[in-house]
């Protein structure tokens, strides 16, 4: 438009001021010429006589020529007027159309981006100041838009050579295509702008190309926006990374939170995962014989040693607890997995130790599985992220019993259940016991995967007999116990388990009476015959065939305990137990009824007699003998209790008469 309006000014010559005159010429030169021709034409045409004599040609003529210029002169005047007023609208036309160049042009200046116009031969011929501003230098209309880039100091980042002309925005619109980059900067000596450049074709209403606009932005100051918003996500980035130090980004997810940011006081989740304990064996002993700083870089490169196993099994840290580590793991495959690569990396660890002129250490390893809640606790001031469960106490109740077998890893019952492959594990099971602040029983089995190749071929050989010795122990059978555990020891004199259910096998047969007698009443030979093979070994053995038998060879020798059966012609073993439990002397001595007899009302009578068991037929001889060993412990530990209660109620008695006595001697003058 401003291009349009300074050719508008050029199509006003000077003539146009004076053209009513002009016409007034032209209409007189038309009279001249036009009123001969009349005249003649009236002089010429004489039909008839007029009726009006006085009117003659001569007379007509000044008529006709003043009429005439009359209507001239009248038509001059009107075309004055219409003149006059076209003159003014122009003059009108001519002010708005400066009013309207001049806001654009405001406009246009106002813009907070630079502006270039171009013609559509490619000519530039207005920039507004902001673009002037930009360039660092005037518009030049005679430059040829080749040499756009070097004269106007276009270049690609990082490029030595100026930017391609031909890919220019402003250039690119020619063709009748809007454009737009943002890889571009103008360089100077003292300084580089990065800039944004749009190319928008502007066509008239037939759709012809009339001008290019394009528009420049100066980057600087976004790009030293974005470089700060950038340096302060790193930052953040950094920062949270420092969180993740403290509380994992794994426990956030757990929490279903995004940042330590949305993290409050109480939040918690519960789920069920497999909670890995791990220690440092004698590690006080060890660290004892550091100074502090030696022994904060060994317990740190040991820690940096086992953290990248445990997030290879996707674990989470939960703590570090001086040298013991507590990890989570969603499924016992993974936590397995973890538990067997570390002590696989603890051999390479140990190597380089003794290397350095450290002593190699050894760790052990439980594992647990069980619901548990995750969470935070603490106060407004101070909170921390833990664990509360009693899946993690029975986790480090089960790593506290690797010190006592001497072996690296155990598992619970809960974990080994859920183990989706068994097979591709070396697993047997270890022991049944009741660990420090339960009341239940936990079965834990070992995994010995990660032992020395020649310790695991051993236990895999012996592993049948050391699970046959595990089951003789559990049900009281301990002389076969004893000798399924000298048989893996045979095989394995370095199976530190078996050597300590062999001690607990010679301990608890010395507890119970040596040589303890069991007197077998029943009257068929089968279930005589089948009892003795099952308690010959251990026992010795009397039998008596009826209820009568039985009371007779008592008062001969009194037996340790009675094997009793109920249905018996004559005496039954009902009234058997009753005339023994009358006796003084018999009292005491343990009753367990085998019978067919399953009727609970049976065995509330055989209870109330006196007895101590009740055991239904068809039995098993492990059962039996199991049932035997624990009622002859309980029996010779109510004895040995009764003879410590004898003793010192004796000593008090001796020391009440002492305390008399030194009174007496006291009192007396």
């Amino acid at each position: 438009m401003i291009r349009q309006t300074a050719c508008l000014h050029n199509l006003h010559p000077s003539w146009t001021s004076h053209s009513p005159f002009a016409l007034l010429i032209a209409l007189l030169i038309i009279g001249i010429t036009i009123t001969p021709t009349l005249i003649l034409t009236l002089f010429l045409w004489q039909p008839t006589p007029q009726p009006w004599p006085w009117l003659t040609v001569n007379s007509i003529i000044p008529i006709l020529l003043g009429t005439l210029i009359f209507i001239l002169i009248n038509s001059l005047c009107h075309l004055q007027d219409s003149f006059q007023t076209l003159q003014n609208s122009l003059q009108k036309a001519r002010q708005a159309t400066q009013k309207t160049e001049f806001q654009l042009l405001q406009i246009l200046e106002a813009m907070p981006v630079g502006i270039l116009i171009m013609e559509n031969s490619g000519v530039l011929f207005y920039s507004n100041q902001h673009a002037k501003e930009i360039l660092q230098q005037e518009i030049n209309p005679e430059i040829p838009f080749t040499q756009f880039s070097q004269t106007y100091h276009f270049y690609h980042p990082g490029h030595p050579q100026p930017y391609p002309y031909q890919k220019l925005p402003i250039l690119v619109a020619l063709t009748g295509k809007t454009n737009k980059i943002n890889d571009i900067e103008i360089r100077h000596s003292h300084s580089i702008t990065p800039i944004e450049m749009w190319g928008i074709p502007i066509k008239d209403d037939k759709n012809q190309l009339i001008f290019v606009l394009a528009v420049l932005r100066d980057l600087s100051e976004q790009r030293q926006i974005e470089g700060e918003r950038q340096r302060f996500n790193q930052k953040m980035i950094e920062l949270n990374r420092a969180y993740e130090r403290f509380i994992p980004s794994e426990f956030l997810k757990l929490l279903n939170k995004k940042s330590i940011i949305e993290v409050e006081l109480g939040d918690q989740t519960e789920r069920e995962m497999t909670i890995l304990f791990s220690d440092i064996r004698g590690f006080t002993t060890l660290s004892e014989q550091m100074r502090p700083q030696a022994t904060f870089d060994f317990i740190n490169l040991y820690f940096g040693q086992m953290e990248p196993i445990i997030f290879e099994y996707r674990g989470v840290i939960d703590k570090y607890i001086g040298d013991a580590i507590m990890a989570l793991f969603h499924t016992p495959e993974d936590a397995l997995g973890c538990a067997i690569s570390m002590l696989n990396t603890l051999k390479d660890y140990n190597k380089l130790l003794i290397h350095n002129n450290y002593p190699p250490i050894k760790i052990g390893i439980g594992l647990n599985t069980g619901p548990l809640m995750l969470g935070t606790i603490g106060g407004q001031n101070r909170m921390d992220s833990t664990v509360i469960a009693d899946a993690v106490n029975v986790a480090a109740r089960v790593e506290e019993l690797t010190k006592t077998y001497d072996c690296p890893l155990l598992i619970t019952e809960q974990t080994f259940l859920k183990l989706n492959n068994l097979q591709k594990h070396h697993i047997r099971i270890l022991d049944h016991v009741k660990v420090k602040g339960k009341s239940q029983f936990l079965t834990v089995y070992e995994v010995f995967e990660a032992d020395f190749p020649e310790s695991i071929t051993a236990k895999l050989k012996t592993r049948h007999a050391f699970e046959q010795g595990f089951m003789c122990f559990h049900h009281h059978s301990f002389h076969k116990a004893q000798q399924f555990f000298e048989q893996v020891l045979a095989q394995y004199p370095q199976d530190n388990a078996a050597k300590i259910y062999l001690d607990r096998c010679q301990q608890q047969l010395n507890t119970l009476p040596s040589s303890a007698t069991i007197l077998i009443v029943d009257d068929t030979t089968d279930n005589i015959k089948l009892l003795a093979e099952c308690l010959v070994p251990q026992f010795k053995i009397h039998i008596a065939k009826s209820g009568q038998a039985a009371l007779d060879s008592i008062h001969i020798k009194k037996p340790d305990l009675i094997l009793l059966d109920i249905m018996m012609p004559n005496i039954g073993g009902f009234e058997v137990c009753q005339q023994l439990k009358r006796e003084p002397w018999t009292r005491n001595i343990p009753i367990i009824f085998i019978t067919a007899l399953d009727n609970p009302q049976e065995k509330i009578k055989a209870f109330q007699l006196g007895a101590v068991d009740y055991i239904t037929k068809p039995f098993q001889a492990e059962e039996v003998l199991a049932r035997i060993n624990t009622h002859l412990k309980i029996n010779w530990l109510q004895k040995q209790l009764q003879s410590h209660n004898s003793k010192l109620t004796a000593d008090n008695l001796f020391l009440k008469a002492k305390i008399e006595a030194r009174s007496q001697t006291i009192d007396t003058p």
